[in-house]
């Protein structure tokens, strides 16, 4: 009896000559692995400035949306600054020299962008401060000092009140005291999915890159963000699952019954009203994205496009309303809010006009 080992070792030495046939047969130039892995380096650089760019791009937009948005926001409030930080304790391993070489982090927190019109570009910070000092207290380096941070600096600004700092910069210690302001209590990040997608889960509004990659302007994006928003601001996360909840309690029923558990009436609770939470979100997001300063004049032609590039959408709705329904849909909402803008009207929607608002 062969034991498995030898087995291994009789076909590694017989496979080559099985499929030598098969193998290339031209005369291929020698790769450096050197040269390899330098390459490897630039395309990952590459690849944190692509994701950075986009990612402060989605940051600019959905921080001004968050902000002026606050009134449609109810108790869903918090206080921000408006700029990026980050340190290399918070990359994976693999990534950490892209990122040196691409945001030149190291192990102490360093500020990477200041968002233009907020309180930290009031505040003066800049780019490539190390944050030394928040409130008289001492930001850490070395394992977890980012999540330290972070958890150090909300403690602050949930307070409300000034918040002093001592940076670093160019080598020199720098004393700046900034004063938070108020935005919707909503996280807004990028996800690496290609696929052009965004969705809102109750706390989070979620933009993938295939989106950043869709979206033509900002005042596109600003329609998305304001969509989503639209989704968590009216409740239409808990309301699905409440909805779903009430439709796997008649399932359970059946199931006693029958003692067959489908997940049929789950299901299909679950996408009660999903078209007019659809149209509600579309019209939350107008007013969101006009509060922000963005035009919605053009965000009808957002969906004109998805329907050029999606045909099916364009005349059959499923949880969605139909791409061309949207588009008008869109013009009649535009339309309202410009007409409160001339009429120097407060942009507040017409609670007593959407549909689901009592649902």
């Amino acid at each position: 009896m062969i034991r498995l080992p030898a087995v291994f070792l009789l076909l590694s030495l017989v496979l080559p000559y099985l499929f030598a046939g098969c193998a290339p047969v031209t005369a291929r130039p020698d790769v450096d692995l050197e040269l390899a892995a330098k390459e490897a380096a630039i395309q990952k650089r590459m690849a944190v400035e692509s994701r950075m760019k986009k990612f402060w791009r989605l940051s600019d937009v959905s921080l001004s949306v968050l902000e002026h948005g606050t009134a449609l926001c109810a108790d869903r409030v918090t206080y921000y600054l408006g700029m990026d930080t980050n340190s290399v304790d918070n990359v994976p391993d693999e990534w950490r020299q892209a990122y040196k070489d691409a945001l030149h982090l190291g192990d102490r927190v360093r500020v990477t962008r200041v968002f233009a019109n907020t309180p930290a570009a009031a505040a003066g910070f800049q780019p490539g401060d190390i944050v030394l000092m928040i409130n008289g207290e001492k930001v850490e380096t070395g394992d977890d000092a980012y999540a330290k941070f972070t958890r150090q600096l909300h403690e602050q600004l949930n307070t409300g009140e000034p918040v002093s700092f001592w940076v670093e910069r160019d080598g020199v210690p720098v004393a700046l005291n900034a004063h938070p302001a108020k935005r919707c209590d909503y996280a807004v990040v990028m996800s690496e999915d290609t696929v052009v997608n965004a969705y809102a889960d109750g706390d989070s509004v979620v933009v993938t890159k295939g989106m950043m990659d869709y979206v033509e302007n900002d005042d596109e994006l600003a329609l998305v963000v304001g969509h989503e928003m639209g989704h968590n601001v009216m409740g239409h996360i808990s309301k699905q699952a409440g909805n779903r909840f009430i439709g796997a309690v008649l399932d359970g029923l059946i199931a006693g019954v029958t003692g067959v558990y489908t997940n049929n009436f789950a299901n299909a609770a679950g996408m009660l009203y999903s078209q007019d939470f659809e149209q509600e979100a579309d019209y939350m997001g107008v007013y969101f994205m006009e509060r922000a300063g963005y035009d919605s004049t053009g965000a009808p032609n957002f969906w004109r496009r998805m329907g050029a590039d999606n045909p099916y959408a364009i005349g059959h709705a499923t949880t969605h309303p139909t791409s061309a329904y949207r588009y008008v849909f869109l013009e009649k909402c535009s339309k309202e809010v410009k007409e409160k803008e001339k009429e120097g009207q407060n942009l507040l929607p017409n609670m007593e006009e959407l549909k689901t608002a009592s649902k």
